[in-house]
């Protein structure tokens, strides 16, 4: 099952809208568009959360900002393909709107999302790197 459904789309885009971004293309052109924008997510989060967990989730165990980010992809390279001069300011804020807090989520120290971490072979999160020194930080400056 697909981690994106047709339902999916009706929070974020009209049905006539849609169509008309696939016209000529229909499923292989979305389906292409959904993949893009899984990949994209995914390596901004590779190494910090779950991949397997988070995108094999289906229905309602599915984390719903991840499912609005990666819309958000996949409707933006919709119109790319297809009416980038016609794209609405709407549309071009929320992907980088979505841009933005994947970096932000990938350069973050501690994780601020509700997504599954990754776990050792002991079913243990694994933590982030914190170096520490037991003397104080000097200002070389003179």
């Amino acid at each position: 099952m697909a981690f994106i459904t047709t339902e999916d789309y009706t929070a974020l885009i009209r049905n006539e809208i849609k169509a008309i971004l696939l016209e000529d293309y229909s499923d292989t052109k979305l389906n292409a568009a959904e993949q893009m924008a899984i990949s994209q997510v995914k390596n901004y989060l590779a190494g910090k959360y779950d991949i397997e967990a988070i995108f094999t989730a289906t229905g309602e165990a599915r984390n719903k900002h991840i499912v609005m980010i990666v819309l958000d992809c996949t409707l933006y390279h919709l119109y790319t393909s297809v009416a980038r001069k016609k794209m609405p300011d709407t549309r071009a804020n929320r992907y980088q709107d979505a841009i933005d807090w994947l970096k932000a989520e990938k350069s973050a120290t501690t994780p601020s999302a509700d997504l599954p971490r990754i776990k050792d072979e002991n079913g243990e999160e694994l933590q982030g790197i914190k170096i520490t020194s037991k003397y104080r930080p000097s200002n070389q400056r003179w």
